[in-house]
């Protein structure tokens, strides 16, 4: 416990760099976990990543279980640590964001420094990634980290914007893939629903601002009009009395 403290008060006190790479260092072994509620919740994160990637091989399973039992207990350890700086920098990101006439580049300064406050966690999960390639497909990684981006989740926004805007270049689709892809990878270094949500906005912000604004408020207007009257004609359907 003593060891804990002391190496936090460290990191504190370290260089971004030099404190990545302590970070890194300290979990490259397993950390130990003394909560058993944590532990409960570390075991559950666990048994969804096996189940996820779908495997069935008794050694493959004890291989994985035991990587991500070492990077939940990290993500985890890292966040009671350091959650009421990344909690305080997002409501300033809201605050930032809620301004009339809209400016997004006040939020985006906020938004860098919440990146640069996750640096420190990155070695880590990059050592976790490595590992996890070891023992499983590309296909079993990607599916990993969409089930872990949940909703929006980068598949299912992407798919939002063919939807909305059918006539996008390759061009255009590049570029959304790609943002989509940023806010999954920044997504992975948190367990909270509502900060995967804004993470996603804030990537969303910049699709948004390469289609152009005025552009993108009308085809999402007519995407959602379209959708609620599917939902009314459904539903008129559904009403309906059978035929005798």
């Amino acid at each position: 416990m003593h060891r804990k403290i002391l190496t936090l008060v460290t990191i504190t006190f370290l260089s971004a760099p030099a404190a990545s790479q302590l970070f890194a260092a300290e979990t490259t072994a397993s950390v130990p976990v003394a909560d058993e509620k944590l532990q409960k919740k570390i075991d559950q994160k666990t048994a969804k990543l096996i189940e996820t990637a779908k495997l069935t091989d008794a050694g493959k399973i004890a291989k994985v279980k035991a990587i991500g039992n070492e990077w939940f207990a990290t993500l985890f350890s890292w966040h009671n640590a350091h959650d009421a700086e990344i909690n305080t920098l997002w409501s300033q990101w809201n605050q930032a964001r809620s301004v009339v006439p809209k400016d997004e580049f006040p939020g985006e300064i906020i938004a860098v420094k919440i990146e640069e406050t996750y640096a420190s966690l990155k070695p880590a999960y990059e050592n976790y990634i490595n590992k996890l390639s070891a023992e499983l497909t590309p296909e079993q990684i990607d599916a990993v980290k969409e089930a872990w981006s949940r909703s929006p989740g980068m598949k299912r926004t992407y798919n939002s914007y063919l939807e909305i805007a059918p006539d996008l270049s390759d061009k255009d689709k590049e570029f959304i893939k790609a943002r989509m892809h940023l806010a999954r990878e920044a997504a992975m270094l948190t367990d909270a629903d509502k900060e995967i949500v804004s993470i996603f906005k804030r990537h969303k912000v910049k699709v948004e601002q390469y289609i152009g604004s005025l552009e993108w408020t009308k085809l999402h207007k007519a995407f959602a009009q379209g959708g609620a009257a599917a939902s009314a004609a459904k539903a008129k359907t559904s009403a309906a009395p059978a035929a005798k």
